[in-house]
């Protein structure tokens, strides 16, 4: 009995150490998910504070929820900073949208893309153009895929497991508020935003539907076409029918009434020359 007692310590020490082992990959990416939303946010917020003040500059301290509420930088616009304060409170919601239920890549991944398409996200960054706002998804896109080859997948499910009991278990998500005020009017859309949607396995599908095919000849190469259609039809008529008519002309014009004008009087001149030589001869001799 001595000796149960002795390996118990033992025995409680590596079940510890394997439980320990095994929460281990699971606490690791949920702090990775918190510190990857955090830089999403920090940089949505940056991005809008730099262009509604061009001469003040978003403190690149503000990484924490914390920091940015405490952060009075807005000056006399009060609307300004009413929009920061309350998004800043939505935002850090986003946190627990992973953690409950899966928590495998694919969920990982597609929570962190969540926020890119979230209404709240769209508002909020509704003050930039629209190439600012695309530059600006892009920027945060790649920051996902950064988040995302760092994520430990050791203790990840089977796929067939997660085929098996995906309908079943709904992924995590935060019951919203509603938006972080009512706008005045749609935001653009986002139509250039290069954001992968999500079917209900968890499995992403990056590609766009197709659009349909145009064809690549326009108005100025028909109008091309028809005009060197019809030149080779004028061509053809010169070549066939005027050119022809025009000789049949020219040769009435030169027919034997013609010829027997001029023939005349060519015999006369000659008839004259013969005559004034033969005078000439009379006087010589």
């Amino acid at each position: 009995m001595s000796r149960l007692c002795l390996f118990f310590p033992l025995f409680l020490l590596l079940t510890l150490m394997a439980g320990s082992g095994i929460a281990q990959p699971a606490a690791a990416n949920k702090a990775l998910f918190d510190t990857t939303v955090d830089e999403l946010n920090f940089r949505t917020m940056e991005t809008v504070y730099d262009k509604s003040f061009t001469r003040n500059k978003f403190p690149v301290s503000l990484r924490s929820h914390q920091a940015r509420r405490q952060f009075d930088g807005f000056g006399s616009n009060t609307d300004l900073k009413k929009l920061f304060l309350n998004y800043n409170d939505v935002a850090e919601r986003y946190k627990g949208r992973f953690g409950k239920g899966r928590t495998d890549l694919a969920e990982f991944e597609k929570q962190l893309r969540s926020i890119l398409l979230d209404k709240n996200f769209e508002f909020f960054i509704r003050v930039l153009p629209r190439d600012e706002r695309v530059a600006l998804i892009r920027s945060l896109e790649r920051i996902i895929k950064q988040a995302t080859a760092q994520f430990n997948a050791s203790e990840d499910p089977l796929p067939e497991d997660v085929a098996a009991d995906g309908a079943a278990v709904p992924p995590a998500d935060v019951d919203a508020e509603g938006p972080v005020t009512a706008p005045l009017e749609d935001p653009a859309p986002q139509a250039d935003a290069s954001t992968a949607s999500t079917t209900t396995s968890g499995s992403l599908t990056s590609a766009p539907r197709p659009e349909a095919t145009v064809s690549r000849y326009g108005w100025l190469d028909y109008l091309t076409f028809l005009l060197a259609l019809g030149s080779f039809g004028l061509l053809l008529r010169l070549t066939l029918i005027t050119l022809p008519e025009m000789r049949a002309r020219l040769d009435d014009l030169s027919g034997p009434d013609n010829e027997a004008d001029t023939a005349e009087p060519k015999a006369r001149r000659s008839f004259s020359q013969l005559d004034e030589d033969r005078y000439d001869d009379d006087e010589t001799n």
